[in-house]
């Protein structure tokens, strides 16, 4: 494949032409930028998936690989700009509505860094292709100047993002001061057989708290929450779904499968990265039982997800990695619908309160209970996608026998239960408050709630294509046989 058709240049001119677009075009034509916004992430999703698998141009393969991660995730972090894109296209600008077109492109050009970080073997690689996305997502968050909430967002995304990088680079620094390279597989084959020194620990130390960021794992979670209750809709969408998975697959590459994938890192690091597990899903979960604003609860609910997919990482083997991409797949397909959703819910109330869902059940019951199905499919209820996910996190603990992982997994499992009810309760339980208009929703929605709730059901009671993509995702990776230049 020459580099003009790889789908990160693709994503990177698709950007450039939605500004170009609203800068040199006839006013007429720029109405059109969130409908062009949207048909160019479908189309390229379409390529990216057609194209998975196929070679890099030869300028790229220093730093860059294709194996099965990349297959899996490349068209992972696109179908999530797909949606992006249609949260983005109804999303009121208000007073910002001139520079809608920046709004629409700035997703691209993070993706287009997702993508290379799905494929990145090189730290030097890691470094730009997440500045390429925090500094969209900073824009992004703090998109309404005319809002405080929006506004402090920004300021929050962009001091724990800062703060994340520098622990990153520092990190790097360490490695690089150590081994003399960046590139993953010089790394492992200096290290391999060697007891770890204290400067490969301390960056492998760095390393993981500039991801625990990205990730919102406890103790590094605090800044979750109020930025995704004071970022746009869009962005909210777009730091739940594809940044989180992207610090999953740096987990995975670095720790997993690449610099670090070492026995005497694994050492100290599992009961590091189980601890950080246990206490991240329990306080997602008991933080997530008070909340009644919808997206601070989908905060800790992103929360204590991370905190399953870490304790199926921390028994760094290939079934938890292999857990962690099918989890991944399962929290896309529950939470991007609800938050599509909830982007309406905020368009016709301008607040996303649970209240606003009083009645639902009977004024829309298509939105309803597509809805209902993504919010049990997070909860982990049989037979939906969501519980065989879960399931998978607490069979891999018990097969590695860590019981401690597992007890808690479950107890908390059980816990979450109560505030994924709460939003249920809403639409079929509570009486509709007279002060709350009755609007109803638009039948696009219908659809795309209605595909997304049965898909979650269909993929539960078979979940042949999930476990394929985890199969895909761990082919052998080009990171574990190099081929190194003497």
């Amino acid at each position: 494949m020459t580099a003009w058709f790889c789908p990160e240049v693709l994503l990177v001119l698709s950007g450039v032409g939605l500004i170009l677009l609203d800068a040199l075009a006839p006013h007429g034509l720029r109405k059109g930028v969130s409908f062009l916004a949207l048909v160019l992430s479908i189309s390229v999703l379409g390529w990216t998936i057609w194209s998975s698998g196929q070679p890099l141009p030869d300028s790229w393969k220093n730093l860059f690989l294709a194996d099965g991660i990349t297959v899996v995730f490349k068209p992972f972090f696109v179908l999530c700009l797909v949606g992006v894109s249609l949260v983005s296209m109804r999303y009121k600008l208000g007073t910002e509505e001139s520079v809608r077109a920046e709004f629409m492109a700035l997703p691209f050009f993070a993706t287009a860094g997702l993508c290379l970080l799905a494929g990145a073997r090189d730290f030097l690689a890691i470094f730009v292709a997440l500045e390429l996305v925090s500094i969209s997502l900073y824009l992004l968050a703090a998109f309404h100047r005319t809002k405080p909430a929006s506004l402090e967002a920004g300021m929050k995304l962009l001091v724990m993002g800062g703060l994340s990088t520098g622990f990153l680079v520092m990190g790097i620094a360490w490695l690089y001061a150590s081994s003399g390279t960046t590139e993953f597989s010089r790394i492992l084959l200096q290290q391999a057989g060697k007891p770890a020194s204290p400067a490969l620990l301390l960056a492998a130390g760095l390393i993981l708290t500039g991801l625990g960021f990205k990730v919102a794992a406890v103790p590094f979670h605090a800044w979750a929450p109020d930025v995704y209750e004071g970022a746009p809709m869009p962005t909210t969408t777009f730091l739940a779904v594809a940044s989180k998975a992207a610090g999953f697959v740096l987990l995975i590459r670095i720790f997993g499968l690449g610099a670090l994938a070492l026995e005497s890192v694994a050492e100290v690091f599992r009961p590091i990265l189980l601890t950080m597990g246990i206490a991240t899903v329990t306080l997602g979960t008991l933080a997530a039982l008070p909340q009644r604003n919808l997206k601070r609860l989908l905060a800790y609910s992103g929360i204590a997800h991370a905190g399953y997919m870490l304790l199926a990482l921390g028994t760094l083997g290939e079934a938890g990695m292999g857990t962690v991409v099918g989890y991944l797949w399962a929290y896309l397909l529950a939470t991007l619908p609800v938050l599509i959703f909830l982007n309406e819910v905020e368009r016709i109330h301008q607040s996303s309160d649970v209240r606003h869902l009083e009645g639902l059940g009977r004024r829309d019951p298509g939105v309803a209970l597509g809805v209902t199905l993504c919010f049990l499919s997070m909860a982990g209820l049989p037979p939906l996608l969501g519980f065989s996910a879960k399931l998978s996190v607490l069979t891999t603990l018990w097969s590695a026998g860590e019981i401690p992982g597992l007890i808690v997994g479950s107890i908390m499992a059980v816990i979450g239960l109560g505030f994924y009810l709460v939003p249920i309760r809403a639409m079929y339980w509570e009486r509709e408050a007279d002060v709350i208009p009755a609007v109803r929703f638009p039948s696009f929605l219908v659809w795309v709630l209605l595909l997304a709730g049965f898909l979650n059901l269909i993929l539960g009671l078979q979940p042949t294509p999930i476990i394929r993509l985890v199969e895909r995702s761990l082919a052998p990776s080009l990171v574990a046989s190099p081929k190194l230049n003497p």
